[in-house]
């Protein structure tokens, strides 16, 4: 085969995989028009597809998609890492050419023989093998190997053998296949999400629409008293009042929600950011013990949104004692300059004496949160504005039995501000 013949032939099969499979996210027929395709494309007699579910058994490829013989072991054909000749394609991300039976059965991969014929009488009518010829390859994504693609037995009439040309053919069609599973794999990740999220923001919503449904019931039946009792209306007032506000601020978040996070850096004391938040919480039935490293600089920080995050923890902690509905409130609050690898950074430190999170919450995962009138959206934004100054964040069971937060800021970062 010449070589501008070669491009043609690759041409012409990436146009067919394109008609096939754009568009198709569900993973099993996605799968096996790609390993029809594949048999039909380099003439071969059997094409079988290995992956990897990384959830359900790591480490493991299983036998997903087959066309010809290899339909007999489709869930059926699995391997280890490293096991067999296709556990070992896995495993090392080196693929193999054999044109011959006797090749196959000496072929070595990293100085390893690895062909064993596991599943020989499984898959050919036989029960023995009937392997003339073939060609394995891994199926890649930059670093990450998803598993393994084979075509066996060159039909007669098409030649003795697997040629270069058909390798270089089925390369081109096993980088195709790896890219489409992962698009196929990641819109699924992200439909689940989007169901996920859909279902919580309407949960939380309807628990603020279910409020006017009280405030509704009880305004009838204070309208149906000869007089009306102010102190009644009132109250009515005030919880129509904050249960719209509610509804506003969640109708607010989620707009926001996801909208790319453009920061606006300025010199500025985390000292005097935090102090300002901790002066608005003290309330007289809260006991906030705060303490400061003067030893901390100004440096670039998105003052604004930094005064917000720390009201929203803050706030928080506040909420989750006055849940416990008793006297003794503690939060501590305090901040560290600390030098790691020639770095300095700031350890922000919150810490209280309420019911903490439970065991296993996602703390900063969206639409997660343990206050039915919240959007579970606060803390998660805390996370993304902590990240984009180069920090992290993480959240425990604090010594005082409540919740700790612990925030890590870089004095200097020079990544993304948008």
């Amino acid at each position: 085969m010449r070589k501008d013949s070669a491009n043609q032939d690759i041409t012409k099969v990436l146009a067919q995989i394109a008609g096939e499979v754009v568009g198709q996210f569900d993973e099993k027929i996605l799968l096996d028009k790609i390993i029809l395709l594949t048999m039909n494309t380099l003439h071969a007699e059997v094409a079988s597809l290995f992956l990897e579910d990384k959830e359900k058994e790591p480490g493991v490829i299983v036998c997903v998609a087959g066309s010809g013989f290899a339909k007999k072991i489709v869930q059926v054909a699995n391997y280890k890492s490293g096991e067999c000749l296709t556990g070992t394609v896995f495993q090392t991300g080196e693929g193999y050419n054999s044109k011959n039976p006797e090749e196959h059965r000496l072929l070595k991969i990293g100085n390893k023989k690895a062909w064993v014929g596991k599943f020989d009488n499984q898959q050919w009518p036989s029960g023995k093998s009937e392997f003339r010829n073939g060609i394995g390859l891994p199926l890649k994504i930059k670093d990450q190997i998803l598993g393994v693609i084979k075509v066996e037995n060159k039909a007669k009439e098409f030649g003795d053998f697997f040629t270069e040309e058909d390798q270089i053919i089925f390369m081109t069609i096993a980088n195709v296949v790896a890219l489409t599973i992962e698009n196929a794999r990641l819109h699924l990740t992200i439909e689940k999400q989007l169901k996920t999220i859909s279902a919580k923001a309407a949960h939380r919503i309807n628990n603020q629409a279910a409020n006017y449904d009280g405030i509704e019931l009880d305004l009838g039946l204070e309208i149906k008293n000869s007089i009306p009792n102010k102190d009644n209306l009132l109250q009515i007032h005030k919880r129509l009042i904050k249960t719209t506000t509610n509804l506003k601020n969640m109708i607010s978040e989620f707009r926001n929600f996801g909208k790319p996070l453009e920061l606006h850096k300025t010199k500025a004391s985390i000292n005097e950011i935090i102090q300002d938040e901790v002066k608005q919480a003290r309330v007289d039935w809260l006991n906030i013990k705060d303490s400061y490293d003067n030893n901390i600089p100004e440096f670039p920080i998105d003052e604004a949104r930094f005064a917000e995050s720390m009201k929203e923890l803050l706030t928080n902690a506040k909420k989750a004692l006055r849940a416990k509905d008793k006297d003794g409130g503690l939060i501590n609050i305090s901040t560290n300059l600390i030098s790691e690898e020639r770095n300095e950074y700031v350890i922000i430190k919150i810490e209280d004496n309420g019911p903490g999170f439970p065991p296993g919450f996602p703390v900063f995962e969206p639409f997660n949160s343990t206050d039915p009138q919240s959007t579970g959206l606060g803390l998660s934004t805390v996370r993304e504005l902590i990240e984009k100054h180069g920090g992290a964040i993480k959240a425990d069971k604090s010594p005082l039995g409540g919740a700790y937060v612990e925030c890590k800021i870089p004095l200097a970062y020079h990544g993304s501000i948008s």
